[in-house]
Order: C-alpha cells, then sequence, then structure tokens
C-alpha cells in the first residue's frame, strides 16, 4: 500500500515537471522571437542612419539633419551594445531546448522507463530529474509576463503541443 501511494506520487511530480517544462520551453521560444526581432529592428536603424548620415555629409547637404542622423545612429548603436539583443535570443532560445530536453527525458521516464524500475531507483531518477529543473530554472534568463502569456494561450488554447498519437 505505501509502495503504492509512492508509485502515485512519483508519476504526480514527473508530470508536474512535464508542464514546468512545457511552459517554461514555450515561455522562452516566446522570449526569444521577440529579441530577434528587436535585434533586426535594431540593426536596420543603425545601418539606414550611418548610411543616411553620409549621404548628407558627403553630399554637402544640410549639417543639421547630418547630425540628427549621426546622432539616431549612435543612439541605436548603442542600444544594441547596451541590451545585446542577439545574445538574449541565444540564451532564451537554447533555454526552450534545454527546457524540451527535460521534458523528453521525463516523459520517456514516465511513460517507459519507471514501468520497469523499482521504487528506489525510481526515486532517484525523480529527484534527478528535479534537481536538473532547478538548475535550469536558476541558470535561465526570467520570462517576461508576455512571453508567459503568450506560451499559455499557445497550450492552453491552442493545443499545439500535442503529438497525434496522443490525441488519439
Amino acid at each position: 500500500m505505501e509502495s503504492e501511494r509512492i508509485t502515485i506520487n512519483i508519476k504526480k511530480e514527473a508530470e508536474k515537471i512535464l508542464e514546468d517544462c512545457e511552459y517554461s520551453a514555450k515561455g522562452h521560444f516566446e522570449n526569444a522571437k521577440h529579441w530577434r526581432y528587436c535585434n533586426y529592428v535594431l540593426m536596420i536603424a543603425s545601418i539606414v542612419s550611418v548610411c543616411g548620415s553620409l549621404v548628407f555629409v558627403y553630399g554637402n547637404l544640410d549639417k543639421f539633419w547630418s547630425g540628427i542622423i549621426a546622432i539616431s545612429s549612435g543612439i541605436a548603436t548603442m542600444l544594441l551594445v547596451f541590451l545585446n539583443p542577439q545574445e538574449k535570443y541565444l540564451s532564451h532560445y537554447n533555454s526552450g531546448n534545454r527546457f524540451l530536453t527535460l521534458r523528453n527525458k521525463t516523459r520517456i521516464f514516465l511513460e517507459i522507463e519507471s514501468k520497469a524500475m523499482n521504487i528506489e531507483i525510481q526515486m532517484q531518477t525523480i529527484k534527478k530529474l528535479d534537481s536538473k529543473r532547478s538548475s535550469l530554472n536558476k541558470t535561465s534568463l526570467p520570462i517576461s509576463e508576455r512571453a508567459y502569456k503568450n506560451a499559455k494561450k499557445q497550450i492552453e488554447i491552442d493545443k499545439n503541443t500535442q503529438y497525434k498519437v496522443d490525441k488519439e
């Protein structure tokens, strides 16, 4: 009886890890999209403003507008350096992939491996999976509220995270 209750609790904890990983992965991918877009916008603004200021300078056109465009170019470049959107994009993208990897390992444990394991090994495995989840949460950048809401909508409304075989 006690071992049955422990097995049920291990299964519940594995399902919690699955759910946490699903939301975290989607949230990180949503944040990654935001930072990739931000990087493109700032890069384009920087390039266009540099080209525009060169046209004004070498075309002997109005120095006032040349200065304004040069200042805007400097601001866009400073934002690129300060915000470093490419690095944030890569960090969120990699975190999303690490959470998906943990989700897949947990799912395989829950659906396949745990059925052939005794309770002691199941407890050791669930502790390792939980430790990995905690480690990922500590080392990952935080997810914005907007990204969380978008991820939640995708998971709960669109149901696009299910495999076709699981829907049958």
